[in-house]
């Protein structure tokens, strides 16, 4: 199986566990206000408190993993604000 059906199936799965209200978590709903919030918030904690620590600025694998992590949040963050916000 490849990686995008496995992911799909664990959301899926993922998705079944919970019970909530899809209405409330489409964009323009605050709920999807709330998620890109929070990634603008974990990208500010990722560059504050990772990539500027002095453990992984002297680490070059340590650093390129941070950075990853922040790049990939940032791709989140203008993923979520596309559907999200009116243009």
């Amino acid at each position: 199986m490849n990686d995008e059906a496995e992911l799909e199936r664990e959301r899926r799965t993922d998705l079944a566990k919970v019970n909530i209200e899809p209405e409330k978590f489409i964009p323009g709903s605050y709920g999807c206000h709330e998620a890109l919030h929070t990634a603008s918030l974990l990208m500010e904690m990722v560059s504050r408190h990772l990539i500027e620590h002095p453990t992984i600025m002297l680490d070059r694998e340590f650093y390129a993993r941070a950075r990853r992590i922040h790049g990939d949040l940032f791709d989140l963050y203008q993923a979520i604000g596309a559907k999200h916000l009116p243009r």
